[in-house]
């Protein structure tokens, strides 16, 4: 019989034993020397050594295609397929360390006519923003729209906060409030943070550092911590990081490690200023796959903030457009 030109199969060791697996890939080893072939697999892990070439794909789209020997980008893979296919659940909550329950049919978020101006010049006025509990929010814009402006004053780190008709997790802007009584209640990721945390300590710390809000880790950590951060690490396939210099890490893997900082007291309003700036696209696709799990797999609500708002994310249906844009509410 004459050799096909391709040979492909589809699934090769679904279903299979593990005594049996290795029977069957060596079966295929033979064949990939001779004939070229196809192989259709869900699991990265099952990948055979012998594979030359892979090819990524997600909803009918072909994403990423890498030599197998180009490890950089085959360790990326790696952990966006643990991310888009695994049934790895987001870590529980360490018991005390959720902020003050609120208020029951309040909002979390609603700005009222808020304005912005600096010497005359408009960044935006008469602007109106209520976002629920569960309400996940894309927020847009082009440069200079005032997307990081508004999310400073629902943070409270813009003096303008307090001229404003603002109501941020259970407190009126200007009421006798402290900032940390709002931010409590909120985990924040932008490239300003990842910039500003330059101290070197190691990827759990980092995390563990969401508990108190810190840049740095000043006091012994407790044990369900450090086991909370080691949960962490194994969502975003990077367990054996917990020891490793912070400083040390790829800039995705910096940004990834930030957000399961900003995550670990499950939040009532998780902030994601352009989570992907700066990444390339396999980088960004791993970012966007782990906040997509974080949308369906905690009460934590998002904001999710980038410049293009063709960028979505699955479970986010909310959208507020600055600049001109036109967004869904």
């Amino acid at each position: 019989t004459s050799r096909p030109p391709l040979m492909i199969v589809d699934g090769p060791f679904e279903g299979l034993d593990a005594q049996t697996v290795p029977l069957v890939e060596e079966i295929l080893r033979q064949i990939s020397a001779e004939t070229p072939l196809l192989l259709v697999i869900n699991r990265f892990d099952e990948i055979p050594g012998f594979v030359t070439h892979l090819a990524f794909l997600e909803k009918g789209s072909l994403k990423i295609t890498a030599e197998t020997r180009d490890r950089p980008t085959m360790s990326l893979l790696s952990r966006l397929s643990h991310l888009k296919t695994s049934d790895i659940k987001i870590p529980d909550l360490v018991p005390g360390a959720k902020p003050p329950a609120l208020k029951s049919g309040a909002p979390l978020v609603a700005i009222r006519k808020a304005c912005v101006s600096y010497t005359g010049n408009t960044v935006f006025e008469n602007l109106d923003w209520r976002i629920e509990p569960g309400q996940h929010w894309q927020l847009t814009g082009p440069n200079g729209s005032g997307k990081t402006c508004l999310l400073n004053l629902i943070t409270g780190d813009h003096p303008q906060c307090y001229s404003n008709d603002i109501f941020v997790c259970g407190y009126q802007r200007g009421q006798g409030e402290s900032i940390w009584d709002v931010k409590r209640h909120i985990g924040h990721v932008s490239s300003a943070l990842q910039w500003d945390y330059r101290v070197g300590t190691s990827c759990r710390n980092v995390i563990i550092s969401g508990f108190h809000d810190s840049i740095g880790l000043y006091s012994r950590p407790t044990e369900q911590e450090r086991q909370t951060a080691r949960q962490w690490l194994r969502v975003l396939g990077l367990q054996d990081y917990a020891d490793r210099p912070f400083n040390q890490c790829s800039y995705s893997e910096q940004r990834l490690l930030l957000i399961a900082r900003a995550m670990v007291k499950h939040p009532h309003l998780l902030i994601l200023d352009e989570p992907c700036f700066g990444l390339d696209d396999l980088s960004r696709q791993l970012v966007l796959a782990l906040i997509e799990k974080i949308c369906a797999g905690t009460e934590s609500t998002v904001i999710y903030v980038n410049h293009h708002a063709q960028d979505s994310i699955e479970g986010i249906e909310h959208h507020l457009a600055l600049g001109g844009e036109r967004g869904r509410g």
